[in-house]
């Protein structure tokens, strides 16, 4: 008599030759090969999960980083352009969005763990939030400010190139931890390579080891920390350190630089000394 599954399917007619159904072997060599799928597709399956994550927990940095730098332009505007007062502002902001703020004491935990960070950062020349000025210059200041020794501007001179001189435009650069296991070494390492130009070398389709070159090269991630420039130009003096950037991540810290960019009109006179060179 012929044996059905549940779907009414024929598996087979009769019994094996050692006594059990003939259809059970097939059943078990079905059961291999889903382990071996398994064993195949859910390693896969959690690292893209993983970078899923890393990359929504990256943008959400990004609406810090615009928050931060709207921050910072609000107390630039009335602070004469102090850029302490604005790296105080933008700091509250990115740590006000990523770290616990609902009381004294939980703002004064957050403070202390950014001092804490910023000495694991400063050895290897970075620091978590950088505020610089683009606007105003220090020449407009000869110019429309000579009644003030030069010194300074009249926020409110209506004159048309010093309402241009008057403007506070500035950037934001908040160097971002990503702390997803195994996504944040892929994220970092892929933007190093981009910026050093190493990425379109990159072979293979292991995304956790890829190699160079071809799919018995190097390391890839490796060489591409390794051979990244020391900076790249980013509007900034010292531009991107992505050397420091790579240090760090031997070290086990994976950095991403977020950047926003912010132009208020000063409510308040800038000074020549903190305007851009």
């Amino acid at each position: 008599m012929a044996t059905t599954d549940l779907a009414g399917r024929r598996l087979t007619d009769g019994i094996a030759g050692n006594g059990e159904a003939a259809w059970i072997p097939m059943l078990r060599g079905e059961d291999g090969q889903a382990v071996v799928e398994a064993a195949i597709v859910l390693p896969a399956m959690v690292f893209l999960l993983l970078l899923a994550l890393q990359l929504t927990q990256l943008q959400q940095a990004r609406i810090l980083a615009e928050y931060a730098a709207s921050a910072a332009a609000r107390a630039g505007i009335v602070m004469d352009g102090d850029p302490a007062r604005m790296k105080q502002a933008a700091t509250l902001a990115v740590l006000s969005g990523s770290d616990p703020f609902d009381g004294v004491s939980a703002i004064a935990r957050t403070l202390l763990r950014l001092q804490a960070e910023d000495a694991v950062l400063k050895p290897f020349g970075l620091e978590q939030v950088r505020v610089y000025v683009h606007n105003p210059v220090a020449p407009d200041f000869a110019r429309w400010g000579r009644h003030l020794d030069g010194q300074e501007i009249d926020f409110d001179d209506v004159r048309p190139g010093a309402t241009e001189a008057t403007l506070l435009s500035l950037q934001i650069r908040w160097l971002y931890e990503l702390k997803v296991p195994f996504a944040n070494r892929m994220i970092q390492a892929i933007w190093v390579a981009a910026k050093g130009g190493l990425l379109q070398s990159w072979r293979g389709w292991d995304l956790t080891g890829p190699r160079l070159g071809s799919q018995t090269g190097p390391d890839a991630i490796a060489t591409s920390h390794a051979l990244a420039g020391i900076a790249v130009p980013d509007g900034t003096p010292e531009g991107i350190p992505i050397a420091a950037l790579a240090a760090a991540a031997r070290a086990g810290r994976y950095y991403l630089p977020v950047q926003a960019f912010y132009t208020m009109r000063m409510q308040s006179n800038p000074y020549r000394k903190w305007a851009h060179p």
